[in-house]
């Protein structure tokens, strides 16, 4: 495409997004966001205002877009190759991420690093990988399964037993969920005695 077609093309899609701005379309659109309305049901709004459902995706991005509550794809590209410089240490890539957020509203710490990594990837370009945990994961899931196991009649002083038994830091989200966990004991008992152990 030339140049000079691509500049028509823009002109087109800008006169394109004020009239569907200016529409029924667009006034749920806006209506929607303004009662605080999750994606689908802006949409679904948008569906009941006149959009097709094949179009309203498009639609639907075109006055994020246009309404600044989110960027261009082209914006988008051009504000993280000006963001990306050395990713391959941490500093380096925090500095990326830091960057990139601060040119927009719309990037979350998690999408401009995940928009950084994927330029970093796409450009062949070495990045920073955060160490993943050491095996510091709560041990009660495996602990459970073995004593019900062991013992599938046990009653609930064992399962707060096996509980008991964690460190304190680990006894937390046994405690919170404990009412889960016991539903699973109570249907591992009640496999057991119909299989008569």
């Amino acid at each position: 495409m030339s140049k000079s077609n691509k500049n028509q093309k823009t002109e087109v899609q800008g006169v394109e997004e004020v009239a569907l701005a200016d529409s029924q379309i667009g006034v749920a659109f806006e209506d929607a966001i303004k009662a605080k309305k999750g994606e689908d049901e802006v949409k679904m709004d948008m569906i009941a205002a006149g959009s097709s459902f094949k179009t309203v995706t498009r639609q639907f991005n075109e006055l994020m877009v246009a309404t600044g509550r989110a960027i261009s794809k082209e914006d988008k590209d051009e504000l993280v190759s000006s963001s990306v410089e050395d990713v391959s240490t941490e500093e380096g890539f925090d500095a990326a991420v830091a960057a990139l957020m601060s040119k927009s509203d719309t990037f979350s710490e998690k999408s401009a690093a995940g928009l950084v990594r994927a330029y970093a990837k796409k450009n062949e370009m070495e990045c920073y990988k955060k160490v993943t945990s050491s095996g510091n994961r709560n041990p009660f899931v495996t602990n459970f399964h073995e004593a019900l196991i062991a013992n599938p009649n046990m009653d609930e002083d064992g399962l707060n037993a096996v509980i008991d038994a964690l460190d304190p830091v680990h006894q937390v989200n046994p405690r919170r969920w404990f009412s889960q966990h016991n539903t699973i004991r109570k249907t591992v008992n009640k496999v057991a005695e119909s299989c008569g152990i």
